[in-house]
């Protein structure tokens, strides 16, 4: 039998859907496709607070810790904020501290939830001037 006009356009037919979906995604992904613009990245300062020396919450026997705190902080332009905050979070973070006992702090998950327990009692003091804390530090830690 032969086949006619009619079996060669069936065969053709795949390639040429096949061949204009593959132009079809070509002209998205390489003209039509806008690249993703990232939003700039915020400033971060990192706020040095000097060495606090803080009773802890223990009342059979009185303990006390000595830490540096450092705190990492995002926004736009948070240097001269944090500056003149620079009293407020240091307030923020004594009471936060003076709440937790000896034995709170001595595991790791103590010292972590100290560390979440101090960004948010910062967040709460700059929260206002639209800044952000990202990280906290413990640079230095001694209890007695």
């Amino acid at each position: 039998m032969a086949k006619g006009k009619g079996g060669r356009r069936l065969r053709i037919l795949p390639v040429l859907i096949a061949l204009l979906a593959a132009g079809g995604g070509a002209t998205y992904f390489l003209v039509l496709r806008k690249p993703h613009k990232s939003a700039p990245p915020e400033e971060s300062y990192t706020i040095a607070l000097a060495d606090l020396s803080v009773n802890l919450a223990d009342t059979k026997r009185p303990h006390y810790l000595t830490t540096s705190v450092s705190i990492v902080v995002k926004g736009l332009k948070p240097q001269p904020v944090v500056e003149e905050r620079d009293a407020q979070i240091r307030d923020a973070v004594i009471m936060v501290t003076t709440q937790h006992t000896y034995a709170d702090l001595l595991s790791v998950e103590g010292k972590e939830k100290l560390k979440t327990d101090i960004a948010a009692a910062v967040d709460g003091v700059l929260a206002e001037e639209k800044l952000k804390v990202d990280e906290v530090l413990l640079t230095g830690f001694l209890m007695e």
